[in-house]
């Protein structure tokens, strides 16, 4: 997997130096890759790096981010794998504002919208991100408003149905409003870790509104996960730990930062 800062980089130097690159990106983030089984009933895809994942409870499915296309390519392909369409989608939850994870959300508007409520304005297009890589990211990306139905504040916890529940955590420092969702054994970090190199890592800090308080959120993250199952970590940029090691390698994290 490649190392997943390279990506953004590209993405400013784009940017920078002209239209025709900036076209490229926009195309390739909408040719998603292969859909990839994380855990029965649980997928994920990417595109140009940005990563989607969606899960099946029954006849309803739910997603967790959504790329960095505003046409949906990664999301149906996600979608596909799970015999299912966008009317079947009840759910997203959105780690973080930036546009790499927001872009599909606007696709469905009969689904409830989960996201951080400090990044509400970013999300709605009422106002740009703190810093400047993001700020960037969001005109090279250029994804629609998303309207979020159920703004979070602190830990909070979602059923589902089925027996199943979204765990909610706040994870402030990359943005205000960051996320992390911890679902059937697998936590979706989006990013406030990325996984290269077979571990996982902190996000390039240039992206990061606050990055002491990201590091701290993480270090808070481990008491909030404390008796739960963490089977796989699954990132907004590089992927998934091998399933059994998510919480061994987060622990690893742990003692880098």
């Amino acid at each position: 997997m490649r190392a997943i800062k390279n990506i953004f980089v590209l993405a400013i130097i784009l940017a920078v130096i002209g239209g025709g690159a900036v076209v490229a990106l926009r195309v390739a983030r909408g040719r998603p890759s292969a859909p990839e089984t994380i855990k029965p009933n649980i997928v994920a895809v990417s595109a140009a790096g940005m990563s989607v994942y969606a899960a099946r409870i029954g006849s309803k499915v739910v997603l967790f981010d959504t790329g960095g296309d505003p046409d949906g390519h990664p999301v149906d392909a996600a979608l596909g794998a799970l015999g299912a369409g966008r009317g079947d989608v009840t759910d997203i939850f959105i780690t973080h504002a930036h546009s790499d994870h927001t872009a599909g959300a606007a696709l469905f508007s009969q689904a409830k919208v989960h996201l951080g409520a400090a990044d509400v304005p970013v999300a709605s297009k009422k106002s740009d991100p703190p810093n400047l890589a993001p700020r960037i990211m969001a005109k090279v990306l250029s994804a629609p408003a998303v309207n979020v139905t159920d703004p979070m504040v602190g830990v909070v916890t979602v059923d589902l149905g089925g027996g199943k529940t979204v765990k909610a955590i706040p994870v402030p420092g990359h943005t205000p409003g960051s996320y992390v969702f911890l679902y059937d054994g697998v936590l979706f970090s989006g990013d406030a870790m990325v996984f290269k190199q077979g571990r996982l890592d902190r996000a390039p800090k240039f992206f990061d509104a606050d990055p002491d308080g990201a590091k701290t959120a993480l270090v808070a993250l481990k008491q909030q996960l404390a008796g739960a199952d963490v089977d796989v970590v699954c990132t907004g940029h590089g992927g998934c730990t091998p399933k059994g090691l998510g919480k061994n390698l987060f622990d690893d994290l742990l003692g880098r930062i």
